[in-house]
């Protein structure tokens, strides 16, 4: 079915949908190019676009449901939200903003992604991502990332080439929780709940100890750090609790030079002998 046709049928799909507590539904797709609100519910049709020099603001309690279509046979869902522009997702603890897949029976990967790309001082808190291909991808850019869950996707977080502070977020049931390319990053991840994923961090290639990994609850079902391909450095993971306060269970955990001499070691010495407190979502 070619494209068009199958972008039509989605707009008539969002239009049909009934509102929350009798409000009208919107659906969102294209260029927004001016500042703009959301609110109540979004049914987000493929790629929507927030131009550079537009605010995309969205308020506490919004639902963004990505409508499933995958024109490319990748078998990921083609919706996404890219902000080049800046992106205010402020929430709260009792009105969180939830982006999320609109299929019955959702899964990861049914929709792509939001990416903040080439912007400055978005504000990402007390947001849901789930059942992603990546929840929240950033490149490029500054933001504050914090009080937020990442569960059920691909990939909670991804970063490269960024200025972050993650900071008190949940990173559930992701295969991976947080995949990043330093890059000249000056990020902090600090104070988080990255457990049950089946890895928790994946440093992908040639990383470097500028990003700032301390103070965070890690615990994985498989590795709690998985060194990519070309990474040959060593990585400074210290001041971390990792499920266990013995050095031959922790490094278990590691996927890294102990593994393959090709790759550099995880520094994970001293580490915290218990979970931190405060750690997570608050």
């Amino acid at each position: 079915m070619p494209a068009r046709i199958i972008f039509a049928v989605l707009t008539l799909l969002a239009a049909a949908r009934p509102g929350l507590a009798g409000e009208e539904p919107r659906r969102d797709a294209g260029i927004i190019s001016e500042d703009t609100v959301w609110s109540g519910t979004v049914f987000a049709v493929g790629r929507t676009v927030v131009k550079r020099g537009a605010t995309l603001t969205i308020l506490p309690g919004t639902t963004i449901r990505f409508l499933w279509s995958d024109v490319d046979g990748n078998r990921i869902g083609d919706g996404e939200l890219n902000v080049e522009g800046k992106l205010i997702a402020r929430g709260t603890p009792q009105k969180m903003i939830t982006f999320t897949s609109d299929r019955e029976n959702p899964d990861r990967k049914d929709w792509t992604y939001v990416i903040l790309s080439m912007n400055r001082e978005s504000v990402v808190e007390h947001c849901l991502f789930e059942y992603a291909f990546t929840g929240l991808q950033v490149h490029l850019s500054t933001a504050v990332i914090r009080d937020n869950i990442f569960r059920g996707n691909f990939e909670g977080l991804r970063f490269s080439t960024s200025d972050l502070l993650v900071e008190h977020n949940d990173f559930r049931g992701n295969t991976y929780g947080i995949r990043y390319e330093s890059r000249g990053s000056e990020t902090t991840i600090a104070g988080n709940d990255i457990s049950g994923n089946e890895y928790a961090f994946f440093p992908v290639v040639r990383n470097t100890s500028e990003v700032k990994i301390v103070n965070n609850a890690i615990a994985s079902t498989g590795y709690n750090v998985k060194m990519g391909q070309q990474q040959s450095e060593a990585l400074d993971f210290r001041s971390n609790w990792w499920g266990s306060a013995r050095p031959s269970v922790i490094e278990e955990g590691f996927f890294d030079g102990r593994r393959d001499g090709t790759l550099g070691r995880v520094l994970y010495e001293p580490f915290l002998t218990a979970p931190p407190e405060g750690a997570g979502r608050r």
